[in-house]
Protein backbone atom coordinates (compact mmCIF):
# COMPACT_ATOMS: atom_id res chain seq x y z
CA UNK A 1 0.00 0.00 0.00
CA UNK A 2 1.80 3.40 -0.77
CA UNK A 3 2.64 5.84 1.74
CA UNK A 4 0.35 7.99 1.87
CA UNK A 5 -2.53 8.81 4.35
CA UNK A 6 -6.01 10.85 4.26
CA UNK A 7 -6.85 11.38 8.23
CA UNK A 8 -10.57 11.74 9.05
CA UNK A 9 -10.47 14.83 11.61
CA UNK A 10 -12.93 12.30 13.84
CA UNK A 11 -10.15 10.05 14.57
CA UNK A 12 -8.63 11.30 17.78
CA UNK A 13 -4.66 12.07 17.51
CA UNK A 14 -3.55 9.59 19.36
CA UNK A 15 -4.94 7.07 17.32
CA UNK A 16 -3.50 8.73 14.22
CA UNK A 17 -0.17 8.75 16.12
CA UNK A 18 -0.32 5.32 17.27
CA UNK A 19 -1.12 3.75 14.08
CA UNK A 20 0.99 5.70 11.63
CA UNK A 21 3.75 4.80 14.22
CA UNK A 22 2.69 0.76 14.27
CA UNK A 23 2.81 1.39 10.07
CA UNK A 24 6.40 1.54 10.11
CA UNK A 25 7.19 2.43 6.41
CA UNK A 26 3.99 1.85 5.01
CA UNK A 27 0.67 4.01 6.06
CA UNK A 28 -2.74 3.24 4.80
CA UNK A 29 -3.91 5.91 2.72
CA UNK A 30 -7.17 6.21 4.89
CA UNK A 31 -7.94 5.44 8.58
CA UNK A 32 -11.98 4.53 7.88
CA UNK A 33 -14.17 5.83 10.31
CA UNK A 34 -15.17 3.72 13.49
CA UNK A 35 -18.92 3.95 12.53
CA UNK A 36 -21.64 3.30 10.61
CA UNK A 37 -23.11 6.79 10.40
CA UNK A 38 -21.61 9.40 8.70
CA UNK A 39 -18.93 12.22 10.51
CA UNK A 40 -17.20 14.91 9.64
CA UNK A 41 -13.88 14.33 7.29
CA UNK A 42 -11.12 16.59 6.28
CA UNK A 43 -8.86 15.58 3.04
CA UNK A 44 -5.48 15.62 4.14
CA UNK A 45 -2.95 13.74 2.14
CA UNK A 46 0.65 12.89 3.54
CA UNK A 47 3.58 14.79 2.05
CA UNK A 48 5.38 11.52 1.89
CA UNK A 49 3.35 10.39 -0.93
CA UNK A 50 3.12 14.10 -2.79
CA UNK A 51 7.37 14.24 -2.13
CA UNK A 52 7.20 10.85 -3.98
CA UNK A 53 5.29 11.80 -6.71
CA UNK A 54 6.99 14.73 -7.66
CA UNK A 55 10.73 12.82 -7.73
CA UNK A 56 8.63 10.94 -10.17
CA UNK A 57 7.52 13.73 -12.08
CA UNK A 58 11.06 15.13 -12.18
CA UNK A 59 12.23 11.79 -13.87
CA UNK A 60 9.75 11.84 -16.40
CA UNK A 61 11.27 10.70 -19.58
CA UNK A 62 9.68 12.36 -22.43
CA UNK A 63 8.40 10.99 -25.89
CA UNK A 64 8.39 12.14 -29.68
CA UNK A 65 6.02 10.89 -31.89
CA UNK A 66 6.58 10.23 -35.70
CA UNK A 67 6.96 13.30 -38.55
CA UNK A 68 3.51 12.33 -40.31
CA UNK A 69 1.33 11.33 -37.47
CA UNK A 70 -1.62 14.33 -36.57
CA UNK A 71 -1.78 15.05 -33.16
CA UNK A 72 -4.01 12.60 -30.85
CA UNK A 73 -3.91 10.35 -33.59
CA UNK A 74 -1.65 7.73 -31.71
CA UNK A 75 -2.28 9.25 -28.05
CA UNK A 76 -1.53 12.91 -26.38
CA UNK A 77 0.95 15.35 -28.55
CA UNK A 78 4.52 14.39 -26.49
CA UNK A 79 5.46 18.12 -26.66
CA UNK A 80 1.83 19.01 -24.74
CA UNK A 81 2.51 16.32 -21.87
CA UNK A 82 6.18 16.88 -21.54
CA UNK A 83 4.52 20.87 -21.03
CA UNK A 84 2.51 19.28 -18.74
CA UNK A 85 5.15 17.42 -16.80
CA UNK A 86 7.34 20.99 -16.70
CA UNK A 87 4.21 22.36 -15.07
CA UNK A 88 4.25 19.73 -12.62
CA UNK A 89 7.01 19.94 -11.31
CA UNK A 90 7.82 23.47 -11.02
CA UNK A 91 4.42 24.96 -10.10
CA UNK A 92 2.07 22.88 -9.09
CA UNK A 93 1.12 22.88 -5.42
CA UNK A 94 -1.74 19.66 -4.10
CA UNK A 95 -1.91 21.54 -0.97
CA UNK A 96 -3.12 24.65 -1.95
CA UNK A 97 -5.58 22.68 -4.09
CA UNK A 98 -6.27 20.67 -1.09
CA UNK A 99 -7.06 23.56 0.84
CA UNK A 100 -8.93 24.86 -1.26
CA UNK A 101 -11.10 21.49 -1.67
CA UNK A 102 -11.53 21.63 2.41
CA UNK A 103 -12.81 24.67 2.46
CA UNK A 104 -15.42 24.94 -0.74
CA UNK A 105 -16.99 21.62 0.37
CA UNK A 106 -18.19 19.86 3.44
CA UNK A 107 -17.21 16.40 3.31
CA UNK A 108 -17.83 13.44 5.24
CA UNK A 109 -17.17 10.03 5.81
CA UNK A 110 -18.96 6.92 6.75
CA UNK A 111 -19.39 2.97 6.23
CA UNK A 112 -21.76 0.92 4.71
CA UNK A 113 -22.46 -2.34 5.09
CA UNK A 114 -21.34 -4.79 1.61
CA UNK A 115 -24.51 -6.79 -0.18
CA UNK A 116 -24.97 -9.78 -2.51
CA UNK A 117 -21.39 -10.28 -3.82
CA UNK A 118 -19.09 -8.31 -1.86
CA UNK A 119 -20.24 -8.54 2.09
CA UNK A 120 -17.10 -6.50 2.90
CA UNK A 121 -17.99 -3.16 4.92
CA UNK A 122 -17.51 -0.03 2.69
CA UNK A 123 -15.89 3.17 3.69
CA UNK A 124 -17.20 5.67 1.91
CA UNK A 125 -16.10 9.26 1.31
CA UNK A 126 -18.75 12.29 -0.04
CA UNK A 127 -19.62 15.73 0.24
CA UNK A 128 -22.97 16.83 1.78
CA UNK A 129 -24.44 19.83 0.59
CA UNK A 130 -28.01 20.21 2.15
CA UNK A 131 -30.25 23.08 0.90
CA UNK A 132 -32.43 25.24 3.35
CA UNK A 133 -35.20 24.88 1.00
CA UNK A 134 -38.43 22.69 2.78
CA UNK A 135 -39.42 21.44 -0.79
CA UNK A 136 -35.55 20.54 -1.68
CA UNK A 137 -35.20 17.18 -3.07
CA UNK A 138 -32.47 14.55 -2.11
CA UNK A 139 -29.72 14.33 -5.24
CA UNK A 140 -26.93 11.24 -4.98
CA UNK A 141 -24.45 12.21 -7.81
CA UNK A 142 -22.44 9.25 -9.23
CA UNK A 143 -19.17 10.05 -11.79
CA UNK A 144 -17.38 7.57 -13.51
CA UNK A 145 -13.69 7.53 -15.00
CA UNK A 146 -11.71 9.68 -15.10
CA UNK A 147 -13.84 11.54 -12.20
CA UNK A 148 -14.06 11.54 -8.35
CA UNK A 149 -16.71 13.86 -6.87
CA UNK A 150 -14.74 16.88 -8.22
CA UNK A 151 -16.61 16.19 -11.41
CA UNK A 152 -19.74 17.72 -9.75
CA UNK A 153 -17.37 21.27 -8.23
CA UNK A 154 -19.44 23.43 -10.23
CA UNK A 155 -23.02 22.20 -10.21
CA UNK A 156 -23.02 22.05 -5.89
CA UNK A 157 -23.73 24.57 -4.62
CA UNK A 158 -25.74 25.79 -7.64
CA UNK A 159 -28.19 22.95 -6.89
CA UNK A 160 -28.34 23.56 -3.14
CA UNK A 161 -28.84 27.22 -3.47
CA UNK A 162 -29.79 28.74 -6.88
CA UNK A 163 -29.84 32.50 -6.80
CA UNK A 164 -33.75 32.43 -7.49
CA UNK A 165 -35.25 31.11 -4.63
CA UNK A 166 -38.55 29.33 -6.72
CA UNK A 167 -36.03 27.16 -8.23
CA UNK A 168 -35.70 23.83 -7.46
CA UNK A 169 -33.28 23.10 -4.62
CA UNK A 170 -31.79 19.93 -3.81
CA UNK A 171 -29.71 18.52 -1.11
CA UNK A 172 -26.83 17.41 -2.51
CA UNK A 173 -25.16 14.41 -1.89
CA UNK A 174 -21.67 13.99 -4.22
CA UNK A 175 -20.32 10.34 -3.64
CA UNK A 176 -16.47 9.24 -4.51
CA UNK A 177 -16.87 5.47 -5.75
CA UNK A 178 -14.98 2.69 -4.14
CA UNK A 179 -11.75 3.50 -5.77
CA UNK A 180 -12.03 7.03 -6.62
CA UNK A 181 -10.63 9.75 -4.90
CA UNK A 182 -11.31 9.42 -1.04
CA UNK A 183 -13.04 6.26 -0.89
CA UNK A 184 -11.24 3.49 -0.25
CA UNK A 185 -10.68 0.93 -2.57
CA UNK A 186 -12.14 -2.87 -2.49
CA UNK A 187 -10.33 -5.50 -0.31
CA UNK A 188 -11.88 -8.23 -3.03
CA UNK A 189 -13.33 -8.51 -6.47
CA UNK A 190 -17.20 -8.21 -7.08
CA UNK A 191 -17.56 -4.82 -5.73
CA UNK A 192 -19.76 -4.42 -9.15
CA UNK A 193 -22.43 -1.70 -10.25
CA UNK A 194 -24.94 -3.20 -8.04
CA UNK A 195 -23.56 -3.92 -5.16
CA UNK A 196 -22.00 0.15 -4.94
CA UNK A 197 -25.88 0.89 -5.64
CA UNK A 198 -27.03 -1.17 -2.81
CA UNK A 199 -24.29 0.81 -0.78
CA UNK A 200 -25.18 3.82 -2.25
CA UNK A 201 -28.79 3.61 -1.30
CA UNK A 202 -27.98 2.73 2.40
CA UNK A 203 -25.63 6.00 2.36
CA UNK A 204 -28.69 8.40 1.88
CA UNK A 205 -30.63 6.15 4.24
CA UNK A 206 -27.96 6.97 6.80
CA UNK A 207 -28.38 10.41 5.96
CA UNK A 208 -32.20 10.06 6.46
CA UNK A 209 -33.17 10.31 2.55
CA UNK A 210 -35.73 7.16 2.43
CA UNK A 211 -36.73 9.17 -1.27
CA UNK A 212 -34.06 10.55 -3.20
CA UNK A 213 -33.28 11.00 -6.84
CA UNK A 214 -30.06 9.94 -8.69
CA UNK A 215 -28.31 11.58 -11.44
CA UNK A 216 -25.35 9.63 -13.44
CA UNK A 217 -22.67 9.87 -15.84
CA UNK A 218 -20.43 7.20 -17.17
CA UNK A 219 -19.36 4.53 -15.20
CA UNK A 220 -21.92 5.87 -12.50
CA UNK A 221 -24.86 5.35 -15.14
CA UNK A 222 -24.69 1.51 -14.84
CA UNK A 223 -24.60 1.90 -10.96
CA UNK A 224 -27.96 3.95 -11.39
CA UNK A 225 -29.56 1.80 -13.73
CA UNK A 226 -28.90 -0.99 -11.30
CA UNK A 227 -30.73 1.34 -9.06
CA UNK A 228 -33.95 1.87 -10.41
CA UNK A 229 -34.50 -2.07 -10.58
CA UNK A 230 -33.12 -2.80 -7.04
CA UNK A 231 -34.02 0.58 -5.47
CA UNK A 232 -37.32 1.57 -7.32
CA UNK A 233 -39.30 2.52 -4.07
CA UNK A 234 -36.83 4.77 -2.63
CA UNK A 235 -35.88 6.60 -6.33
CA UNK A 236 -38.44 9.70 -6.97
CA UNK A 237 -36.25 9.60 -10.97
CA UNK A 238 -33.15 9.04 -12.60
CA UNK A 239 -31.42 11.72 -14.43
CA UNK A 240 -28.43 10.98 -16.71
CA UNK A 241 -26.35 13.22 -19.19
CA UNK A 242 -24.66 9.81 -20.60
CA UNK A 243 -26.36 7.05 -22.10
CA UNK A 244 -24.27 3.89 -23.87
CA UNK A 245 -26.97 2.49 -26.43
CA UNK A 246 -25.91 -0.22 -28.70
CA UNK A 247 -27.96 -0.75 -32.23
CA UNK A 248 -29.48 -4.04 -31.95
CA UNK A 249 -29.47 -6.50 -34.67
CA UNK A 250 -32.92 -4.98 -36.23
CA UNK A 251 -31.42 -1.31 -36.37
CA UNK A 252 -28.36 -2.90 -38.34
CA UNK A 253 -30.06 -5.02 -40.74
CA UNK A 254 -31.83 -1.69 -41.50
CA UNK A 255 -28.85 0.27 -41.74
CA UNK A 256 -27.53 -2.00 -44.19
CA UNK A 257 -30.39 -1.74 -46.08
CA UNK A 258 -30.05 1.92 -45.97
CA UNK A 259 -33.48 1.93 -44.28
CA UNK A 260 -32.28 4.19 -40.62
CA UNK A 261 -33.12 7.79 -40.28
CA UNK A 262 -30.12 10.77 -40.66
CA UNK A 263 -30.19 11.01 -36.53
CA UNK A 264 -29.77 7.13 -35.94
CA UNK A 265 -27.02 7.22 -39.07
CA UNK A 266 -25.04 9.87 -37.34
CA UNK A 267 -25.63 7.92 -34.28
CA UNK A 268 -24.42 4.78 -35.30
CA UNK A 269 -21.50 5.79 -37.37
CA UNK A 270 -20.11 7.98 -34.08
CA UNK A 271 -20.57 4.97 -31.72
CA UNK A 272 -18.87 2.98 -33.86
CA UNK A 273 -15.58 4.96 -34.32
CA UNK A 274 -14.95 5.36 -31.19
CA UNK A 275 -15.39 1.78 -30.48
CA UNK A 276 -13.12 1.04 -33.49
CA UNK A 277 -10.66 3.25 -32.48
CA UNK A 278 -11.18 5.00 -29.57
CA UNK A 279 -12.14 2.72 -26.69
CA UNK A 280 -8.63 0.87 -26.64
CA UNK A 281 -8.52 2.13 -22.94
CA UNK A 282 -11.50 -0.12 -22.49
CA UNK A 283 -10.72 -2.91 -23.38
CA UNK A 284 -7.62 -3.22 -21.25
CA UNK A 285 -8.77 -1.86 -18.43
CA UNK A 286 -12.09 -4.59 -18.41
CA UNK A 287 -9.25 -7.06 -19.58
CA UNK A 288 -5.90 -6.40 -17.94
CA UNK A 289 -6.04 -3.46 -15.37
CA UNK A 290 -3.22 -4.41 -12.92
CA UNK A 291 -0.38 -5.04 -16.17
CA UNK A 292 -1.45 -0.89 -16.82
CA UNK A 293 -1.59 -0.22 -13.79
CA UNK A 294 1.90 -0.93 -12.34
CA UNK A 295 3.06 0.64 -15.37
CA UNK A 296 0.69 3.53 -15.10
CA UNK A 297 1.64 3.90 -10.39
CA UNK A 298 5.66 4.71 -11.70
CA UNK A 299 4.96 7.42 -13.70
CA UNK A 300 1.97 9.93 -12.57
CA UNK A 301 2.90 11.77 -15.93
CA UNK A 302 2.14 8.50 -17.81
CA UNK A 303 -1.23 8.06 -16.07
CA UNK A 304 -2.17 12.44 -16.83
CA UNK A 305 -1.45 11.39 -20.27
CA UNK A 306 -4.05 8.02 -20.45
CA UNK A 307 -6.63 10.08 -18.94
CA UNK A 308 -5.54 13.27 -21.37
CA UNK A 309 -6.17 11.67 -24.49
CA UNK A 310 -9.42 10.38 -23.45
CA UNK A 311 -10.61 13.60 -21.82
CA UNK A 312 -9.62 15.48 -24.67
CA UNK A 313 -11.47 13.88 -27.60
CA UNK A 314 -14.70 13.98 -25.21
CA UNK A 315 -14.84 17.69 -24.38
CA UNK A 316 -15.34 19.52 -26.82
CA UNK A 317 -12.77 21.67 -26.87
CA UNK A 318 -13.07 22.97 -23.35
CA UNK A 319 -9.80 24.15 -22.25
CA UNK A 320 -9.03 22.80 -18.40
CA UNK A 321 -6.50 24.52 -16.72
CA UNK A 322 -3.44 22.49 -16.17
CA UNK A 323 -3.93 22.73 -12.80
CA UNK A 324 -7.48 21.46 -12.95
CA UNK A 325 -6.37 18.19 -14.92
CA UNK A 326 -3.01 17.36 -12.71
CA UNK A 327 -5.49 17.20 -9.40
CA UNK A 328 -8.01 15.33 -11.61
CA UNK A 329 -5.05 12.68 -12.05
CA UNK A 330 -3.65 13.00 -8.64
CA UNK A 331 -7.21 11.88 -6.63
CA UNK A 332 -7.34 9.04 -8.60
CA UNK A 333 -3.42 8.36 -8.82
CA UNK A 334 -2.82 8.93 -5.07
CA UNK A 335 -5.35 5.87 -4.10
CA UNK A 336 -3.65 3.59 -6.54
CA UNK A 337 -4.64 3.74 -10.45
CA UNK A 338 -5.62 -0.02 -10.12
CA UNK A 339 -8.45 0.44 -7.50
CA UNK A 340 -10.35 2.81 -10.01
CA UNK A 341 -8.87 1.55 -13.12
CA UNK A 342 -10.55 -2.29 -12.56
CA UNK A 343 -14.05 -1.00 -12.06
CA UNK A 344 -14.29 -1.65 -15.70
CA UNK A 345 -13.61 -5.10 -14.99
CA UNK A 346 -16.74 -5.19 -12.82
CA UNK A 347 -19.14 -2.95 -14.87
CA UNK A 348 -18.63 -5.25 -18.08
CA UNK A 349 -18.51 -8.31 -15.90
CA UNK A 350 -21.72 -10.96 -18.10
CA UNK A 351 -23.39 -10.91 -14.87
CA UNK A 352 -23.65 -7.45 -14.24
CA UNK A 353 -25.28 -6.48 -17.96
CA UNK A 354 -27.83 -3.41 -17.93
CA UNK A 355 -28.82 -5.05 -21.36
CA UNK A 356 -31.68 -7.78 -20.96
CA UNK A 357 -33.28 -6.14 -17.79
CA UNK A 358 -36.56 -4.88 -17.73
CA UNK A 359 -37.83 -1.94 -18.95
CA UNK A 360 -37.51 0.78 -16.06
CA UNK A 361 -40.87 1.84 -14.45
CA UNK A 362 -38.92 4.99 -12.66
CA UNK A 363 -39.17 8.34 -14.23
CA UNK A 364 -36.33 9.06 -15.99
CA UNK A 365 -34.40 11.73 -17.53
CA UNK A 366 -32.18 12.00 -20.75
CA UNK A 367 -30.14 14.88 -21.72
CA UNK A 368 -27.66 14.29 -24.55
CA UNK A 369 -24.31 16.41 -25.14
CA UNK A 370 -22.97 17.07 -28.89
CA UNK A 371 -19.04 17.21 -29.35
CA UNK A 372 -18.40 19.05 -32.94
CA UNK A 373 -14.84 20.67 -31.36
CA UNK A 374 -13.37 17.48 -31.18
CA UNK A 375 -10.01 16.24 -33.11
CA UNK A 376 -11.86 13.61 -35.20
CA UNK A 377 -15.10 14.66 -36.96
CA UNK A 378 -17.39 11.31 -36.62
CA UNK A 379 -17.13 11.49 -33.00
CA UNK A 380 -19.68 14.83 -33.11
CA UNK A 381 -22.69 13.19 -32.49
CA UNK A 382 -21.43 9.49 -30.80
CA UNK A 383 -23.38 10.30 -27.57
CA UNK A 384 -27.13 11.20 -29.00
CA UNK A 385 -28.90 8.33 -29.21
CA UNK A 386 -31.62 8.29 -30.54
CA UNK A 387 -34.88 8.42 -28.42
CA UNK A 388 -37.07 5.55 -29.86
CA UNK A 389 -33.75 3.36 -28.82
CA UNK A 390 -33.63 4.53 -25.07
CA UNK A 391 -37.82 4.54 -24.76
CA UNK A 392 -37.38 0.69 -24.96
CA UNK A 393 -34.99 0.45 -21.71
CA UNK A 394 -36.68 3.13 -19.80
CA UNK A 395 -39.78 5.61 -18.82
CA UNK A 396 -38.12 8.54 -20.58
CA UNK A 397 -40.06 11.88 -19.26
CA UNK A 398 -37.32 13.85 -20.08
CA UNK A 399 -35.21 14.37 -22.71
CA UNK A 400 -33.06 17.41 -24.33
CA UNK A 401 -30.48 16.72 -27.14
CA UNK A 402 -27.70 19.42 -26.79
CA UNK A 403 -25.11 20.97 -29.44
CA UNK A 404 -22.21 21.09 -28.13
CA UNK A 405 -20.34 20.53 -23.96
CA UNK A 406 -19.86 16.68 -25.03
CA UNK A 407 -18.86 14.15 -22.23
CA UNK A 408 -18.48 16.19 -19.14
CA UNK A 409 -20.95 19.07 -19.62
CA UNK A 410 -21.31 19.43 -15.53
CA UNK A 411 -17.50 20.89 -16.11
CA UNK A 412 -17.91 22.55 -19.42
CA UNK A 413 -21.65 23.71 -19.41
CA UNK A 414 -22.98 23.60 -15.67
CA UNK A 415 -25.54 26.70 -15.85
CA UNK A 416 -27.29 24.55 -18.76
CA UNK A 417 -26.88 21.40 -16.86
CA UNK A 418 -28.13 22.79 -13.90
CA UNK A 419 -31.21 23.82 -15.74
CA UNK A 420 -31.76 20.69 -17.31
CA UNK A 421 -31.82 18.98 -13.77
CA UNK A 422 -33.88 21.04 -12.03
CA UNK A 423 -36.45 20.84 -14.79
CA UNK A 424 -36.53 17.64 -14.55
CA UNK A 425 -36.71 17.02 -11.11
CA UNK A 426 -39.50 20.07 -10.68
CA UNK A 427 -41.84 17.70 -12.38
CA UNK A 428 -41.73 14.70 -9.40
CA UNK A 429 -41.64 17.01 -6.01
Amino acid sequence: MRNCLFAAASLSLAALVSATTNATSELPYFFPPNATSPQKYEISVDSLIIDETLQKVKLFRPSRSLDGVPDWEDGPPPSLINDFASYWSKDYDWFAVQDQINKNFSHYATTVPGSRNYMHPIPLHFVHEPSTSPNAIPLLLLHGWPSTFLEWQHVIHPLAHPDNSSDQSFHVVAVDLPGYGFSPAPISTHLGPREMGDAFDALMKQLGYTKYGVQSTDLGWWVGMWMVQDHTDSLIGHSTDFWLQAPNATVLEKYAANQTTPEENEYIVGIGEFENYHAGYMAIHNTKPLQLSIAMSDSPVGFLAWMLQLITIVSDGYEYTKEELITRALTLYIPGAYSNIRSYKEVFYPSNSIYGLPRTTVPTAVTEWGNPDNPFPLLKNAQKAPLTWLQEAANITFFRQHDHCAHFPADTCPDEWVVDVREFFSQHV
